[in-house]
C-alpha cells in the first residue's frame, strides 16, 4: 500500500500564504480565515522506541506522518485581527501522545493521537491494529466513541479536503432533516 500523507500535506501547504494562513469556505457559504502549523519530523528510531514501550505496532500511514511532521495544527480559526481562536485539528507529537495516554478518559480506548474541534479526540484502536483491521481510527466526542470506518491518512485527506468541516457527520443529514437539525 502506498501512502499519500505526504501528497495531502504538500497540497495543503501550497494553499497557505506567507503567514501559513488561508481562507476556507464552510457550511452555507461561510468564509473564514485559518492557520496551519507543522512540527519538525521525528526519527524512525523514536517511533520504534514508542512502539516497544507501548507493545504496539503503529500503522504505517501514521508513522509516515510522524516522519514528515511530529505533530501539526490544521485549520485553527483566525479572527480578522490575526488572533488565533483555536478549533481545528491538533495532531499530537509523540510526546503529547504519551501525555494524553495518561488521561483517565483514555483508559482502555486506545492511543490518542489528536484533538479535534476542542472537544473530540482521534484515537487509534489498538485492538483493531492488532487484528489488522484497516478501519482503526475512532473519534471520541465527550464520552461517545464513534467509528467512522477510516484509517489515519483517509481521515486526514478528507479533513483537509472538507476544510475542517465535520465530514463524518454528513451521512446523517438529509433533505428531510437538514433544516431542522442545524
Amino acid at each position: 500500500m502506498s501512502h499519500f500523507v505526504h501528497n495531502t500535506l504538500s497540497g495543503l501547504k501550497k494553499l497557505l500564504n506567507n503567514k501559513d494562513q488561508m481562507k476556507t469556505i464552510s457550511h452555507e457559504g461561510e468564509v473564514g480565515n485559518v492557520s496551519c502549523s507543522f512540527n519538525a519530523p521525528i526519527q524512525t528510531t523514536e517511533i520504534e522506541m514508542f512502539e516497544r514501550e507501548n507493545n504496539i505496532k503503529l500503522p504505517e500511514d501514521y508513522k509516515a506522518f510522524l516522519t514528515i511532521h511530529n505533530g501539526a495544527r490544521i485549520y485553527e480559526l483566525i479572527e480578522e485581527d490575526d488572533i488565533n481562536i483555536g478549533g481545528g485539528l491538533h495532531l499530537f507529537s509523540l510526546d503529547e501522545v504519551k501525555e494524553a495516554q495518561e488521561l483517565e478518559l483514555m483508559e482502555g480506548l486506545g492511543i490518542p493521537i489528536g484533538h479535534l474541534l476542542e472537544d473530540c479526540f482521534l484515537i487509534l484502536d489498538t485492538e483493531k491494529l492488532k487484528s489488522s483491521d484497516p478501519n482503526y481510527l475512532n473519534i471520541l466526542e465527550f464520552t461517545e466513541l464513534a467509528t467512522p470506518n477510516l484509517n489515519f491518512e483517509i481521515f486526514l485527506d478528507r479533513y483537509i479536503i472538507s476544510q475542517g468541516v465535520v465530514f463524518w457527520d454528513w451521512p446523517i443529514y438529509t433533505a428531510e432533516n437538514y433544516y431542522t437539525t442545524r
